[in-house]
């Protein structure tokens, strides 16, 4: 009769957890502040990438397939504000994953921000350069600004690394953030 006591003890007290946990958890999703009542502003914050009103772009075509080191392939990327209030954005990180029972080549970046999407191609790459050529895994870039409307071009070329050999394989991940720019 006693085990039959404290197993319902720990049932409630599991319980118990469970509940003070959703409390918890519901609690640290909201947010106030005061502010004076002169001014308030609102906005939409809309960031696309390869046309307008696309949230994902798609970079199956920006790959390094049966390349030798010093080889590389480029791609333009458009970032578009289709938001109504400035924006600020960045790349905050490239991951790079071997493929499965492969070792990942050493692969180089290079990202410039060009005039156009032509402008992205094979020579030599004019404009404002973000991320200097340097390992793809872990890259970032400085916080850009768009206006409402507007877009801009980004140039990625990678470059496959001199010490690569065959049969090595991976994927990489572009993660891009982007926050109301004041």
């Amino acid at each position: 009769m006693k085990s039959h006591y404290k197993w319902a003890l720990a049932a409630a007290s599991v319980l118990a957890l469970g509940f003070a946990s959703v409390q918890a958890t519901g609690a640290a999703w909201s947010d106030s502040k005061t502010t004076s009542p002169t001014m308030i502003h609102t906005g939409r914050l809309d960031i696309s990438a390869g046309q307008i009103n696309d949230k994902a772009f798609d970079l199956s075509d920006f790959k390094l397939q049966d390349k030798q080191p010093g080889d590389s392939a480029t791609k333009p990327l458009e970032v578009f504000n289709t938001g109504n209030v400035p924006m600020g954005y960045r790349l905050q990180s490239v991951a790079v994953t071997p493929s499965p029972g492969k070792a990942a080549p050493p692969i180089d970046l290079k990202i410039v921000k060009v005039a156009s999407a032509s402008d992205c191609g094979s020579g030599t790459l004019a404009g404002t350069t973000l991320y200097e050529t340097a390992a793809m895994s872990g890259a970032t870039t400085p916080q850009r600004q768009v206006a409402p409307g507007a877009s801009e071009v980004l140039c990625l070329r990678a470059t496959m690394g001199s010490s690569a050999v065959s049969g090595q394989s991976a994927t990489a991940k572009f993660t891009f953030g982007a926050v109301v720019d004041r």
